[in-house]
């Protein structure tokens, strides 16, 4: 198998089932072999009802029993996945698919490929409220400081991994919520991938079920756990 993509999806049943045969169609006109893995992470509507429909020799639904967070999600999907090279992106396609393969071509001289939407060749089409982006710019700076990482953007949902990195990195990984992100990219460091950033076009998804408040309580609690695991020898 050349490529997974993994797609971790909660309560997304408004817009997975056109975004899964937006993406199949896309991935169906490459030339090399693909799979999609999908996770739903404990969703309370119609979301893994949805993926299962859509399962096929290339498109393969799991669903967790309980909600665990993007992070656990992820986590299941990469114990899954059998690709070559593993991507991993957000179910509302913030992304654009095209990027898959810009990926792809990365990933054959990086370890570690991720989506930034703060490098030079950027471009965010619909912006999130300002503090929404402030917020997001204090959790970089804090994320920098956590995990001695120096990446501009840790949080856009698209980042591409070889086989050996993503497996190695998302087994190691404990953070299942809001600063996942910053775990495995404190992981990819720490195990010696190289890294890559690369320009995105990115839209924002209007309807956001993010919660601020308990968000960056949490986002803040988890960057302090990242930093006691490494202490405590947790990251074999």
């Amino acid at each position: 198998m050349h490529l997974s993509v993994i797609v971790p999806a909660y309560n997304e049943s408004k817009v997975l089932k056109a975004n899964l045969m937006k993406t199949v169609s896309y991935l169906a006109k490459r030339k090399y072999s693909w799979e999609m893995v999908v996770v739903d992470d404990g969703s309370s509507d119609e979301t893994f009802k949805i993926a299962k429909s859509l399962s096929n020799k290339h498109v393969r639904a799991f669903g967790l029993l309980e909600n665990q967070g993007k992070g656990g999600a992820l986590k299941e999907g990469f114990a899954m996945a059998t690709g070559d090279y593993l991507i991993f992106m957000d179910a509302d396609l913030s992304v654009p698919l095209e990027n898959i393969d810009k990926f792809l071509s990365q990933l054959k001289k990086f370890d570690v490929v991720i989506g930034s939407r703060r490098v030079s060749g950027s471009s965010i089409v619909v912006h999130q409220p300002l503090l929404r982006e402030t917020l997001g710019r204090v959790f970089t700076l804090l994320t920098k400081i956590f995990t001695s990482t120096n990446l501009a953007d840790y949080t856009c949902g698209f980042k591409g991994f070889t086989k050996s990195a993503g497996k190695k990195i998302f087994s190691a990984s404990i953070v299942k919520r809001w600063s996942y992100d910053a775990e495995i990219m404190f992981l990819a460091q720490r195990f010696g991938f190289s890294i890559k950033q690369v320009p995105v076009k990115w839209f924002n998804r209007i309807d956001s079920r993010v919660h601020l408040g308990d968000a960056v309580f949490t986002s803040l609690l988890d960057l302090i756990k990242i930093r006691i695991y490494a202490l405590m020898g947790r990251y074999a």
